[in-house]
């Protein structure tokens, strides 16, 4: 049974995922053995349960000898980083990457984010029309990741090369799958390019400390040791990729169902204390990640379906997320919905010690730049000419993968506010 959405589903996989949830809730997929699950209630228990459910590739060992130390040079994919490991190590590295996302440190940038929207926008205004994804989505949270790292802000076109092969490598269905082997071999060759553009960085940081969070990797401590240079260019990779790339997506997704659902924005025009809740029904409504994975320690069985140790399984956020036996009328945007539920109660940030450490910058950054848009962009609208002329099917180009959801172009008209 095929556990990924088709294709020509990725911009609107919710009926698959309903069909799933009343016919299949967890299916198997027998020719990649892995199992896809897709309700609320279960993927809740997935996430929270690390000791079943792991995220770790692969059971290492603690990586406090030389053998593994060099094992991670020369197999990046057996590198542990904060997205793939469970506790102790996992505790310790999010305690380190903590440091930079305390609450007084994310409030405090809450102008510095709008001065780039502002300065952005500058840019366009003039021209009554923007790609929202090239002109402001994409620069702006990479903008905010790269000045916390404190790596060059000119590089950003270079961090968006990478990002778009990770998200086109992250889950093509079936086809990520197969036994292609171009793909992992790009894969590869993309991380020896960011070790060593990062490597450099890690170098001088080393010689001279500055107020960053590179420097704050050198200094730390994991299981009583300094992390290893292999370590440290992994988390480099990972905040930049996983501190921009889901940010682009929301901002992109929120813009995306306003204009599809215009009763909604006209009543967030005339209340902008609505603005929160927007985000967090785009959050639910149009998850930036909509798949996570896990692996079975040991066997175990969910509705009936028995699970062996060491099976992949895949959680369909996405589908938690529309799951009707949690949220009233799931495929209605209404952004209104979290007066009457808690703001956390979808799964868009995940579940359990892997909640996004990150969730507090990607909702404030996704808040501030709706509230400019709301006050400088008025008449706000599809440019339809533009995804005609871009996509001859007449609909916007979603990214191309299953894990993860937006698109790859907005073009917006507007008026002068």
């Amino acid at each position: 049974m095929n556990i990924f959405p088709p294709p020509d589903q990725r911009l609107y996989p919710f009926r698959f995922y309903a069909e799933m949830r009343h016919l299949n809730p967890v299916a198997y997929d027998k020719r990649h053995n892995i199992w896809g699950v897709f309700c609320y209630s279960d993927i809740q228990n997935i996430l929270g349960d690390y000791v079943t459910f792991s995220s770790a590739p692969q059971k290492l060992d603690s990586p406090s000898t030389e053998t593994n130390k060099n094992s991670y040079a020369a197999a990046p994919f057996r590198r542990p980083s904060l997205l793939q490991s469970d506790p102790p190590y996992h505790r310790t590295l999010r305690g380190v990457i903590a440091s930079a996302f305390t609450p007084m440190i994310i409030a405090k940038l809450e102008p510095h984010i709008e001065n780039i929207a502002h300065d952005m926008l500058n840019k366009v205004i003039q021209k009554g029309s923007m790609d929202l994804i090239d002109d402001l989505a994409y620069p702006l949270p990479v903008t905010i990741i790269a000045e916390l790292l404190g790596v060059p802000i000119e590089d950003r076109n270079l961090f968006r090369g990478w990002a778009d092969r990770i998200v086109a490598s992250s889950g093509q269905g079936e086809s990520n799958t197969s036994n292609d082997h171009s793909t992992p071999k790009k894969f590869a060759q993309m991380i020896e390019e960011m070790d060593s553009y990062f490597s450099y960085i890690v170098e001088e940081r080393t010689k001279n400390p500055h107020e960053d969070l590179i420097t704050n990797l050198i200094k730390a401590q994991a299981d009583g040791r300094h992390l290893y240079r292999e370590e440290i260019l992994t988390f480099c990779r990972l905040l930049l990729l996983a501190g921009h790339v889901t940010t682009v997506n929301l901002i992109g997704n929120t813009i995306l169902s306003l204009m599809q659902n215009p009763n909604e924005f006209r009543l967030l025009q005339d209340d902008r204390t609505l603005i929160p809740s927007t985000i967090e029904e785009t959050l639910r409504y149009r998850s930036p990640v909509q798949a996570v994975g896990r692996i079975a320690t040991k066997d175990t069985e969910l509705r009936g379906q028995k699970i062996q140790a060491g099976q992949r399984i895949i959680a369909w956020i996405g589908s938690a997320n529309h799951d009707e036996a949690v949220f009233t009328d799931p495929e209605r945007f209404d952004i209104t919905r979290s007066k009457s539920y808690h703001h956390q109660v979808h799964v868009g940030f995940g579940n359990g010690i892997h909640f996004c450490l990150g969730a507090p910058l990607a909702r404030l950054e996704g808040q501030v730049v709706l509230r400019v848009i709301l006050q400088r962009l008025h008449d706000l609208r599809l440019d339809i000419g533009s995804i005609d002329k871009e996509n001859k099917g007449g609909d916007l180009i979603p990214l191309q993968s299953v894990f993860f959801h937006g698109v790859t172009h907005l073009p917006l008209l507007f008026q002068r506010g």
